[in-house]
């Protein structure tokens, strides 16, 4: 468990990067990606905040929503690391914002 967490991390710190190409620089994700706090605990304040986060908004504007926690963690190696709540609510805001492949996402 330990060892895919620190997957998700460098999975997070390379989004990080990836969002630098686009002139995104999201530093308070950066730091909190890097700090020693639990990565699914980072997520998951991420992920339950009500209204969003501006840089999911950013994210959304760009069309790079697939380098959202959101979409990080829906993917099926790191789906394990939550709980079925955390992962609806990842799906529900993707949805919401209308991401392109929703369809894409296997089933929770």
């Amino acid at each position: 468990m330990e060892q895919l967490k620190r997957e998700l991390r460098e999975r997070y710190i390379s989004t990080y990067n990836e969002c630098k190409k686009f002139k995104y620089f999201p530093r308070a994700f950066l730091d909190m990606i890097v700090s020693d706090s639990d990565i699914v605990d980072v997520t998951r304040r991420l992920i339950h905040k009500e209204g969003g986060t501006s840089g999911f908004t950013t994210l959304f504007e760009n069309k790079r929503m697939d380098l959202s926690v959101e979409r990080i963690i829906l993917e099926p190696r790191y789906r394990e690391l939550f709980t079925i709540e955390d992962l609806h609510a990842a799906y529900d805001r993707l949805n919401e914002y209308k991401y392109d492949a929703i369809d894409e996402i296997e089933k929770i």
